[in-house]
């Protein structure tokens, strides 16, 4: 028995929390602030001219959406992240296969046990408040001047200031930014886009937190 996700009539194991919302965007449907998703990838793998542009999930083949979803299980680090960029650079091509390499890494797999608990592609985490990232996250964005709001476990932000900052050319900044996301994930926090959000509105809804 195990918990696991049911996706297109498949269960499979349950993505990691420290992807968070990319896993929408990678796998599910790719909106137009994939900029955000992109540059975390570029500073994952330290490939700074990678781009997602022209990428679709929608156009993932069922063996590329399988193996993307075993490569979606493990934590985000330099390894799954070529392995994520390897995909997508395939779907841009409007290739449906997937590197030998890479089905040896990650094999595609489903669960085929009955599930004791499914989860949908919007699964909410626990937060843990005694490992809480966020008064770090709040402290870098005055830092940064970026316009925050944190409520109810969401992070409101504009994500085109947080692509900017994210491409930023200081490597530390980019490192920083990079790793408070994934703890922010992994404690079970969402961001969310909220073009053009301002200081009074970010005060006005942040109960956990605002810049």
């Amino acid at each position: 028995m195990t918990k696991c996700n049911y996706i297109d009539g498949h269960y499979y194991e349950i993505f990691h929390p420290g992807w968070g919302g990319f896993v929408e965007e990678l796998f599910f449907y790719t909106s137009r602030y994939y900029g955000v998703t992109e540059a975390f990838l570029r500073n994952l793998t330290g490939i700074p001219d990678f781009s997602m542009s022209a990428y679709k999930a929608k156009c993932l083949s069922e063996l590329q959406k399988s193996v993307l979803a075993t490569i979606l299980t493990k934590a985000p680090d330099r390894e799954t992240g070529l392995a994520v960029v390897n995909i997508i650079n395939k779907v841009k091509k409007h290739k449906v296969d997937v590197d030998n390499d890479l089905l040896e890494i990650f094999p595609p797999r489903s669960v085929h046990k009955t599930p004791t608990e499914v989860h949908g592609p919007h699964k909410k985490h626990t937060h843990q408040v005694d490992i809480s990232p966020i008064e770090p996250w709040l402290n870098m964005a005055k830092r940064l001047q970026m316009v925050v709001a944190v409520h109810s476990h969401h992070i409101e932000i504009d994500m085109q200031v947080l692509a900017r900052h994210l491409n930023s050319e200081n490597e530390t900044i980019r490192n920083n930014l990079l790793n408070s996301i994934i703890d922010l994930h992994n404690a079970g926090y969402e961001i969310r886009n909220h073009p053009h959000l301002t200081h009074s509105e970010a005060h006005l809804i942040g109960d956990e937190g605002s810049t």
